[in-house]
């Protein structure tokens, strides 16, 4: 428990929904338990430290218990996640949490992340995921279904080349969804698909996905070098 007790760290809770990589205790091995938002190990004690900052619903708690609403245009739980730990980083240089949380309304879009774009007369929404837990966040943000989805995923250098990680991404809240899959493992994505009972099309490119997508605005979903990729070609 000593671990814990650093006068200049701040604990912030923002909650997770992706969990299957952190069920190890990693200071003895043994078994996590996670009762509702609390976790530890039953052999050796590690446990979650508390939080000064947490995420609450729409609003983020801060050290004094004062409940600060979120507003954001950036959509999903983990953007409200990211807003409660920015107000606690805001908090450390002097700005009141009002103040900072007002300011990140403002915030529309990051580095093409979350655009809506114009491209072959369609409305297509970009989105980034780089790995399962992404992937979770994202799917949960997403328009319902028949919203048509585009999935392009490469193995570049910065992507790291291994696709093996595909395999952890839950596709089956895709279910009722037209999917359209493109990128440089198109085929690696598509065993994948198969393989949790999604229907879906292979495409050669970006154009052809949009072309055979029926109507409405698309979601497209990407990892790190395909977004890159998506993003030149729509001159975003």
């Amino acid at each position: 428990m000593g671990r814990f007790l650093l006068p200049n760290v701040i604990w912030v809770a923002a909650g997770q929904m992706w969990k299957d990589d952190a069920w190890s205790c990693p200071s003895c091995g043994g078994v996590m338990q996670r009762p509702g938002d609390d976790w530890f190990c039953g052999e050796c004690g590690f446990r979650r430290p508390t939080p000064s900052w947490a995420l609450s619903g729409d609003h983020v708690l801060d050290p004094h218990g004062s409940a600060w609403p979120i507003h954001l245009q950036l959509p999903g739980r983990a953007n409200k996640a990211n807003a409660a730990s920015s107000a606690a980083v805001a908090a450390v240089f002097g700005v009141p949490p009002q103040v900072a949380l007002e300011r990140m309304y403002r915030v529309q879009a990051v580095a093409g992340r979350y655009d809506v774009v114009q491209f072959m007369q369609r409305d297509l929404r970009l989105l980034l995921a780089k790995n399962p837990a992404g992937w979770l966040e994202t799917f949960s943000l997403i328009d319902p279904p028949p919203t048509p989805v585009i999935l392009s995923v490469n193995a570049r250098g910065a992507d790291g080349t291994d696709t093996s990680w595909l395999w952890d991404v839950d596709y089956t809240r895709l279910t009722g969804h037209p999917i359209f899959v493109v990128g440089d493992r198109k085929l690696d994505l598509a065993v994948r698909l198969e393989v949790a009972n999604q229907h879906f099309q292979v495409c050669d490119n970006l154009d052809q996905a949009v072309q055979m997508a029926p109507p409405g605005r698309i979601e497209v979903i990407a990892n790190y070098t395909a977004f890159q990729d998506l993003r030149r070609r729509v001159g975003n």
